[in-house]
């Protein structure tokens, strides 16, 4: 038996975070529940598992410094949303206006982005469970409201508690498989870049060169979610622990990310190898075959980051790669390639170096002092995501235009006629199931929605027989207990990984549920049809008011262009700054964090388009465009900026810098608009002297060399021709946002 189990389930070091979260919060439901039912009975356990099963949804994967700003909404909510309902339940009217107002509000918690999400199915969840518990019991009295209010926030504020707890523990372990995900993320781009290498010299056609690219760019946008989760879990907190492995952790990553730069900026010269040349089939299939062996030793070293310290075998350092030939005939294409792909050995030898064993890693010579670890913990900190709850995001979601607010309206008029719906059916035992389907499927975009549609409707009917069988034969309220933690814990830990496990334990938590708030005689089944009969009006009606008051992607992509060319002009500012010694880290780290944010959003758009109506995918060869424009556009920079810092020696900085600010000035001028101009103007000045910044506490100094001649005027003539070709990049991708009209 212990020899087979490790073929039915996967390693348990494999899991990623948010199923150890999941599992976690099943396991504090449990816990919770059991300590309220010794003390004071079933059923008060059963009305606290509300409360606390409510409340878990907010408890997700972050460090501990930010898990207070999830879980104290969280429980205010909670009791909100469950007085409004206690006091509402026996007047038809209210209880209709409270269901009105709690997922119209529930909303606009995605004024804040993704981790807004939470907050809004805590509310929408509650008023859904509290609906359940009132159509079984109406509670006549004062006392009776307060005593289950009192059961409710008990349940509540003690799940917080236990997510506060959990996450010290859990934390380093987070940390760990955050890594992990990041280095096999870029792991699997640089094998997509392998692939576009190989697709790219079997058609050079342009079409199709930028069709491959634009796959690639969807694929290197996916890399810069994982990176910042990875970022807000290792960096946080750096400033409050020095332990060797966080330091290890912070190392590794600062690699992989500007591993992934000098990957972004080896396109140029790949776009630009002569397909005739007879040597270019060799090159071709020598990077490729690099470029796959760096990408395995990543995806190695990402399954080390997954196994605890104390278990993990000492992992000893792969040896670089050999060097590539040097074909004649593919100069200066070929050298400036072929450095490029050095430079990506070193920095996968810097990672395995970073992820090897302390025993086996080279102890630093110097190691930096405590006061530039602080600085450099405090740089970090910059590029940590916001976890407060600031008021300034609420004011832009009011306009008219505004996704948030017409999602709200459209979601709200949605749950109306569902609500409606409910009671004029046969069958209205449990109206709030239909409310549930049209709250869960219904997302901000299209895509979205029909993506949740069909895994909600395969996910429900898989669950129902799963409970169906639970509840004819698992007599016993102690199995169904267990049922319904387990079924917690996988709901929770796989809704952002396969919703159709979610809503398969979704089904088997209400059905349960259900069953241990009021028993009835008639058979399970009966209960499960109605929740698969539900199920099919809800996704039909959240699919049918898609259409009502929509966003479409087309609708955002002014604003998104103009963030963009805004993000560009920053980085470029600073990527022509990169080697001068008063550079601002933060500020630059932040400029080209916030390009990478950019274009990940845009390729979320893109994608999003694709299942949109026809007459609203007039924006899709506009987005492609100002993809492929700002792609190139980045690795320009990227290819000056390691230019600049790896080849300072053997600039003269009297020639560079007047040549450097007259293209900062183009470049700027090229990507403003008429109420920048003067901003730009002022960018453009030459910064003062200060002293040299040590390459050993910058968390971002980039490590990649730009392969130029060896003679100093050659070297000179090779930077004027790179600043060239990004003048004519800004130039095309203002070019592109200038032909950009806003629609409705």
């Amino acid at each position: 038996m212990r020899r087979t189990l490790p073929r039915l389930l996967p390693p348990w070091r494999d899991w990623p975070a948010p199923v150890v979260n999941g599992l976690g919060v099943g396991v504090g439901l449990a816990v919770i529940t059991t300590l309220i039912g010794l003390a004071a009975g079933m059923p008060a356990a059963i009305t606290a598992a509300s409360g606390a099963t409510t409340v878990s949804i907010a408890d997700t994967v972050c460090t501990p410094s930010v898990k207070r700003w999830q879980m104290l909404p969280a429980v205010f909510s909670t009791l909100l949303v469950t007085a409004l309902v206690a006091f509402t339940h026996t007047h038809p009217l209210g209880l209709f206006l409270v269901v009105l107002l709690t997922v119209f509000i529930a909303i606009f918690w995605m004024a804040w982005g993704k981790r807004g999400g939470p907050q809004t199915f805590v509310m929408v969840l509650t008023l859904v469970f509290q609906m359940a518990a009132f159509s079984q019991q109406a509670l006549a009295t004062h006392r009776d409201i307060g005593q289950h209010l009192m059961w409710v926030g008990l349940g509540a504020v003690c799940m917080a508690a236990w997510a506060a707890c959990s996450i010290r523990v859990l934390a380093h372990r987070y940390r760990s498989l955050a890594l992990a995900e990041a280095l096999q993320a870029l792991s699997t781009m640089m094998g997509a870049q392998a692939r576009w290498l190989a697709q790219h010299a079997a058609n050079p056609a342009p079409a199709a060169r930028d069709d491959a690219l634009l796959q690639l760019i969807r694929e290197q946008a996916g890399v810069a979610d994982v990176f910042q989760n990875a970022r807000d879990l290792i960096y946080t907190p750096a400033l409050h622990h020095q332990d060797a492995i966080l330091q290890r952790q912070i190392q590794t990553l600062i690699h992989t990310i500007n591993l992934r730069d000098v990957v972004q900026a080896s396109q140029l010269d790949i776009d630009r190898l002569p397909p005739t040349a007879p040597g270019t089939p060799t090159v071709v299939q020598a990077v490729t075959t690099q470029l796959q062996a760096l990408s395995a030793q990543l995806a190695g070293q990402a399954a080390s980051w997954r196994r605890p310290p104390d278990l993990a075998p000492a992992l000893p350092l792969e040896a670089p790669a050999a060097p590539l030939p040097l074909e004649a005939g593919l100069s200066p294409i070929w050298p400036s390639l072929r450095r490029r792909c050095e430079d990506m050995q070193a920095l996968v030898q810097d990672i395995g170096t970073a992820t090897a064993s302390p025993a086996l890693a080279t102890p630093p010579a110097s190691p930096p002092s405590p006061a530039a670890v602080r600085t450099r913990a405090a740089i970090l900190q910059t590029l940590v995501s916001p976890s407060g709850w600031a008021l300034a995001a609420l004011p832009p979601t009011w306009r008219r235009e505004s996704p948030v607010l017409r999602y709200a309206l459209r979601c709200s008029l949605a749950v109306a006629c569902a609500d409606l719906i409910s009671h004029l059916l046969p069958w209205a035992s449990h109206p709030h199931w239909i409310l549930m389907t049209v709250a869960v499927v219904m997302r901000g975009n299209l895509e979205q929605t029909l993506a949740r549609r069909d895994a909600r409707i395969q996910g429900t009917l898989i669950g129902c027989v799963i409970a169906s069988a639970l509840l004819t034969w698992a007599g016993h309220s102690a199995w169904l207990f267990a049922a319904l933690v387990l079924a917690l814990g996988l709901a929770h830990g796989f809704v952002l990984i396969n919703y159709r496990i979610t809503a398969a334990s979704g089904a088997v938590l209400a059905l349960v549920q259900g069953h241990l708030f009021a028993t009835t005689a008639h058979p399970a089944v009966l209960d499960a049809a109605e929740r698969i009969g539900d199920t099919l009006i809800g996704a039909a009606l959240a699919w049918a008011f898609s259409y009502v008051l929509p966003a479409w992607e087309r609708q955002r992509l002014p604003a998104l262009a103009r963030r963009l060319v805004k993000a560009q002009r920053h980085y470029a500012h600073h990527a022509l700054r990169w080697h001068q010694p008063d550079s601002v880290m933060a500020e630059r780290s932040l400029a080209r964090r916030e390009v990478y944010d950019v274009v990940w959003l845009l390729s979320q758009s893109l994608q999003s388009m694709r299942k949109e109506p026809d007459y609203a995918r007039r924006g899709m060869p506009a987005i492609e465009t100002l993809l492929i424009h700002s792609n190139r556009l980045v690795s320009h920079l990227a290819a000056i900026k390691g230019l600049l810092t790896v080849r300072q020696a053997d600039l003269n900085a009297t020639e560079i810098e007047p040549l450097l600010r007259t293209a900062e000035a183009r470049i700027q001028a090229r990507l403003s608009t008429r109420h920048d101009a003067v901003a730009a103007q002022a960018a453009s000045g030459t910064p003062t002297a200060g002293p040299a910044p040590d390459a050993s506490t910058d968390p971002v100094h980039e490590h990649s060399a730009e392969p130029a001649p060896h003679d100093a005027a050659d070297l000179l003539a090779w930077l004027a021709w790179r600043l060239e070709q990004t003048e004519q990049a800004a130039a095309a991708l203002a070019q592109t946002v200038q032909g950009l009209r806003p629609t409705n």
